[in-house]
Parts: C-alpha cells; sequence; structure tokens
C-alpha cells in the first residue's frame, strides 16, 4: 500500500523521483526503492514525505483513505509555516527566547507541564475576554500572575 500511495502522491505533486529525493535529502534509488515495495522508510522519513506530499502518514500507510486530515481546513493549510520561519521568529523576539530557553533541553514530564499550564493560561485569557493590541511580553505575564495568585 504504502509504495502505491507514495508513487501516487509524488506524480499527483508533478514530482520526479529525483526530485522528491532532493527535497527529503534522500537518493532517487531510496525513492525508488520506497516505491517498488523493496524497502521501508523509517518513521521520520515517512513524516517528512507526508509533510513534503501534503498527505497524512495515515494515508500514505493505507490506515484512512482521507488524504489530508479533516481537522486542517484550507485556511490553516495556507497559514502553515514551516519550522524554520516559525523559530526566527522566536529568536527574533527576546521574551519568546528567554521563553523557550531550555525548553528542548527539559523532560518529557516538564514540557507536559509547561503545555499544560500554558492551556490553562489561555484558558483563563479567554474567560476574562483579555485583548490586547500587542502581545503580553514574558514580563507583563509573570507580573499579573503574581498579582492574580500572591
Amino acid at each position: 500500500m504504502l509504495s502505491q500511495r507514495l508513487r501516487i502522491a509524488r506524480k499527483a505533486k508533478g514530482l520526479t523521483q529525483e526530485e522528491l529525493a532532493e527535497l527529503v535529502c534522500t537518493t532517487k534509488g531510496t525513492i525508488s526503492n520506497y516505491e517498488n515495495n523493496h524497502s521501508t522508510p523509517p518513521n521520520d522519513m515517512l513524516r517528512h514525505l507526508a509533510d513534503i506530499l501534503n498527505v497524512t502518514t495515515d494515508w500514505l500507510l493505507g490506515r484512512t483513505d482521507e488524504v489530508t486530515p479533516a481537522s486542517v481546513s484550507a485556511s490553516e493549510a495556507r497559514e502553515k509555516r514551516s519550522l524554520d520561519e516559525l523559530l526566527q521568529e522566536k529568536i527574533d523576539d527576546p521574551d519568546d527566547y528567554y521563553f523557550l530557553d531550555g525548553y528542548l533541553e527539559a523532560s518529557e514530564e516538564e514540557k507536559k507541564e509547561i503545555r499544560r499550564y500554558w492551556y490553562d493560561l489561555r484558558k483563563q485569557w479567554k474567560v476574562r475576554q483579555v485583548k490586547e493590541s500587542r502581545p503580553p511580553s514574558l514580563f507583563d505575564i509573570t507580573e499579573g500572575l503574581k498579582k492574580n495568585n500572591p
């Protein structure tokens, strides 16, 4: 199933095996092996192929007939930015840079706790209908929390 669907998705994007190989940093022979069912891509390559071909890994693997996730609207797909663009945006804003400092090195449990806290904070903002003309700085957020939770 994977070999057939990979070929279908590649051709639908108008790519040759060589062009796809270049986009995912591998060789034409590797793509040929995937499409001829001589080998199977590792998970990280499978995700990369799905991203480049704008399909889901579940579709490539034959687990679903939905090519793209139903939860992603066309406008969300257009707004999707590359990881490099997002990272550069965070580096350009000192508050975000210091906020994210150390996150990648945190343990999985610490990351879960940070995300859980962030989602709770966003819910509180929505309930309070917080609207600012600019995003609050990290200092503003921490000071506001100190005032609300002495």
